[in-house]
């Protein structure tokens, strides 16, 4: 299989598996100006959502879900603290997949589970006892904060299963699943997931919510079997930090996806939207077809030359730039180019030299004055300020 048939199989088929009708976020044949700032102002356009991300993303661990959840996972190795404790940490690391996370444990963590039932933290025992049998609902009362002298915490887990079993599996899938949490009465964290299946197991729609204070997280799957798209956005109150929308049509079923060699045997087209503030990427294939077998006509894969071939037919057929959402003016094209490289002996002839060339395909910037750059180049000069506000953060982080 090509190389680059790995690489853009892999970044769609990731993206997709993470969870539309088509928006205008997703809509390939819209065309962009370049903005007529100066590369370095853009730059500083650039920085300032990362430096304005970074900001929002402090006041997190100031919630009460937050503090009241350090208290919880601080006594009990229970299921019902394994998504909290992915939360905490992803929280303390500013880690934006909080949402996939926090889902992927709460579905994992009370499959035959044994914490089903009322719980009530006993000081005089440093730990829960069980006061009252549930089935599938957990109840877990506890003090919110180290000074509380009453279990004025409450966190409750309602777990709903299909009939539809998982495959090689004696579980079912999820219906839905509640994970919802009090502090003196009143709600500081929800969160929710529902999931419809074919008899297969292909999600045919699957929701998720998780709201703590004034930060929320909704992603949510729709499969038609021709059709299939994704969206997830994180906000603070009403303003969008991270969204991503993905959308792909072809034969999107299980057994499809999973027994592919090649990309164009479930799927046609897709495409792929990241934001993050102002910034935000899209790319996309509208025929993946003839993307297939313009790299199929590639002979000789392995040298300099089909190499660049492989880059030439990315570049054909990939649709990909980067742009400012407030005015939708492009800040730089996306092309893929060849980097060789000899860093170590390949051959193993215990040395380095001409025989020890390796190639690879490398996404670059095409920027508004012509210019092209590699991506991590282009983020080592310009950013500093962000990556300052980065490493300050990395010195406050709690262990």
């Amino acid at each position: 299989m090509k190389n680059a048939f790995y690489l853009l199989l892999s970044a769609f088929t990731m993206l997709f598996a993470l969870n539309s009708c088509k928006t205008d976020e997703l809509d390939l044949d819209k065309t962009l100006k370049f903005s007529k700032l100066t590369v370095e102002e853009q730059k500083e356009k650039i920085e300032k959502s990362g430096i304005d991300f970074v900001d929002k993303m402090d006041g997190m661990q100031d919630t009460k879900a937050f503090k009241a959840g350090l208290q919880f996972i601080g006594k009990t190795d229970a299921a019902a603290a394994a998504p909290l404790k992915v939360l905490h940490a992803d929280l303390k690391n500013r880690n934006t997949n909080v949402l996939r996370n926090f889902d992927r444990q709460l579905r994992v963590s009370y499959v035959e589970s044994e914490m089903w039932g009322e719980w009530e933290w006993k000081p005089a025992l440093n730990d829960f006892v069980l006061v009252k049998t549930l089935t599938n609902k957990a109840i877990y009362r506890f003090p919110a904060t180290e000074t509380s002298t009453t279990n004025n915490a409450e966190i409750t887990v309602v777990y709903v299963e299909t009939d539809i079993q998982v495959p090689d599996s004696e579980d079912y899938y999820p219906s839905s699943i509640t994970y919802t949490m009090k502090v003196d009465g009143s709600k500081v964290m929800e969160a929710e997931f529902s999931g419809s299946y074919k008899s297969d197991g292909t999600p045919i729609k699957v929701k998720q919510t998780l709201v703590m204070g004034d930060y929320s997280w909704s992603a949510e799957i729709n499969n038609k079997s021709t059709e299939a798209s994704g969206t997830y956005e994180f906000k603070l109150k009403s303003e969008t930090l991270v969204k991503m929308e993905v959308t792909a049509k072809g034969d999107l079923i299980a057994e499809k996806y999973a027994d592919a060699e090649y990309p164009d045997e479930f799927m046609q087209s897709g495409a792929i939207y990241f934001q993050m503030m102002n910034i935000a990427i899209l790319g996309g294939l509208k025929d993946m077809s003839a993307f297939v077998d313009d790299m199929n006509a590639i002979s000789n894969t392995e040298t300099r030359a089909g190499y660049e071939a492989q880059a030439d037919v990315i570049n054909k057929h990939l649709i990909c730039y980067g742009y400012y959402v407030d005015d939708n003016q492009k800040f730089a094209d996306i092309e893929f180019y060849v980097l060789e490289s000899s860093d170590y002996d390949i051959n193993g002839d215990g040395k380095i030299n001409s025989l020890d060339v390796e190639y690879s395909l490398q996404p670059r910037f095409v920027l508004s004055d012509g210019s092209k750059v590699d991506i991590q180049n282009y983020i080592e000069t310009g950013f500093e300020d962000l990556i300052t506000k980065l490493e300050e953060y990395q010195d406050i982080v709690p262990q």
